[in-house]
């Protein structure tokens, strides 16, 4: 019994590492550098692990927006399921892609619906700051 816990131990840290891993796998991205993208909601996908945005430009480029947890924007941010609807006209900032053709952005820093100035922001200290509406 005393050799089987501490091995039981090993094995759930190393699983537990390998599913943040595989659940984060973001090498490809410019975590220094923010890129804006404006263009229509064309796909809302509001669950967890993230809320993705797929966002279509005046040019018909498609860019996907992978912003934080459904739970974390509702408890955090107040960001609901009603938010946002497909059609909406936003603009997102976020970390791009190294490769330019993906078309990815993560780790959202702002959402803006310029219609009624809604602004999701995040701060120096990575906390979120939310401007809403003063219509919708």
């Amino acid at each position: 019994m005393r050799r089987t816990l501490p091995a039981a131990v090993i094995v759930i840290l190393v699983l537990a590492g390998s599913s943040a891993r595989a659940h984060h796998p973001y090498p490809n991205l410019q975590w220094g550098q923010t890129v804006s993208v404006e263009g229509e909601i064309q796909e809302l996908k509001y669950a967890n692990p993230h809320v993705v945005l797929k966002i279509r430009t005046a040019e018909g480029v498609v860019y996907t927006a992978e912003w934080q947890a459904a739970s974390w924007l509702q408890y955090y941010a107040h960001v609901m399921l009603t938010t946002f609807k497909v059609g909406d006209h936003v603009i997102v900032s976020g970390a791009p892609s190294r490769d330019p053709a993906s078309h990815e952005l993560v780790r959202l820093k702002e959402v803006r619906r310029p219609r009624d100035g809604w602004t999701y922001r995040v701060n120096e200290e990575g906390r979120p700051t939310v401007a809403p509406s003063l219509k919708r």
